[in-house]
């Protein structure tokens, strides 16, 4: 067999070493909602590789803490930007014009109209991951529970095998 090559390839020496700056430079780059692809594609960064090995090291707990609060200020960031995104309707309509070109009216561009709330709902799931507490899901955790608890353990003990209780008093195909 030929060579072996690693997958990522550059022209430059990647920065695998952990330093401080650049750990905050990675945060402030993803507080302004850059992702950590485009970060990493910059010649000055370390690898994709690198930062994910920082965030695994049980010693840079405090680089792990910083990014995963980047993290949550991008979703915040992503927020505010929903509002911009649904409120943009200058790409929302298209001019229709007739065979001579004469302009005829504008129509609704569909495929802009659906570009953006794909964005909006990345940007919705993006800050419901990052930050459940304020924009995840709200479930229902009102339970209705009645009747005896000893009688509700019974019945969730199984002990009749999942079988229908007997008529009149007839057990049908028992094992004995």
């Amino acid at each position: 067999m030929g060579d072996v090559y690693p997958i990522e390839t550059r022209k430059r020496a990647p920065n695998r070493y952990y330093s401080k700056e650049i750990a905050e430079e990675i945060c402030i780059r993803i507080m302004q909602k850059q992702s950590l692809t485009k970060i990493c594609e910059d010649p000055k960064m370390p690898t994709i590789n690198a930062v994910v090995k920082w965030l695994a090291d049980p010693r840079r707990a405090d680089f792990r803490e910083l990014y995963y609060f980047a993290r949550r200020v991008q979703a915040e960031m992503f927020i505010d930007e929903i509002i911009e995104i649904a409120d943009h309707t200058q790409l929302d309509w298209k001019p229709r014009f007739n065979r001579n070109g004469d302009y005829i009216d504008h129509v609704p561009d569909n495929e802009a109209i659906q570009r953006s709330r794909v964005r909006i709902d990345t940007r919705k799931w993006f800050a419901a991951k990052m930050v459940p507490k304020i924009y995840g899901e709200k479930l229902n955790m009102d339970l209705d529970v009645t009747g005896d608890l000893a009688e509700l353990l019974k019945k969730a003990s199984n002990n009749d095998q999942g079988l229908p209780p007997p008529i009149d008093g007839q057990v049908l195909n028992k094992k004995k």
